[in-house]
């Protein structure tokens, strides 16, 4: 009886090793395997570079980023003591800077004005006091929008 036990597993440690052996040597196609090894003597090509993927629409594509340095003295010398933001001032012309977006945070020194149509823009950044008193515009930026 035991000599029966031993004969089943072994058939099982048999058909294990048959079936590990014939996973092992599979490899794919053959279609596969021809289209890829080159006729013997030759060689093959090399492989086309892959094309490179386009840029997702953003809307950061049409945008323009701003910094500053932030005030520390008023234009009289004085210390700013009651900063309560910033102006942003921008438009197609350097004479003409008529859209303004207001940052009521004097913390921030960066903002990305986005949704730009093609074109160029110029813009200027002041500052003002909880008192409403504004800035003269610093020099102003350009930035062309494709």
């Amino acid at each position: 009886m035991h000599e029966n036990i031993y004969r089943g597993r072994a058939y099982r440690w048999v058909l294990a090793a048959v079936l590990t052996a014939m996973l092992c040597g599979c490899g794919g196609d053959d279609e596969e395997k021809s289209a890829s090894q080159s006729p013997p003597g030759s060689t093959a090509p090399p492989p086309a570079p892959a094309p490179a993927p386009s840029p997702p629409p953003s809307s950061q594509a049409r945008a323009a980023t701003l910094e500053w340095t932030m005030p520390t003295t008023q234009t009289n010398g004085a210390v700013l003591v009651d900063l309560a933001g910033y102006r942003i001032h921008y438009g197609k012309s350097v004479s003409s800077l008529n859209t303004t977006i207001e940052i009521k945070n004097p913390s921030i020194s960066t903002y990305v004005v986005e949704g730009l149509a093609p074109g160029t823009y110029y813009f200027a950044v002041t500052a003002f006091t909880s008192h409403n008193h504004e800035s003269e515009r610093s020099n102003a930026g350009m930035k062309q929008i494709i």
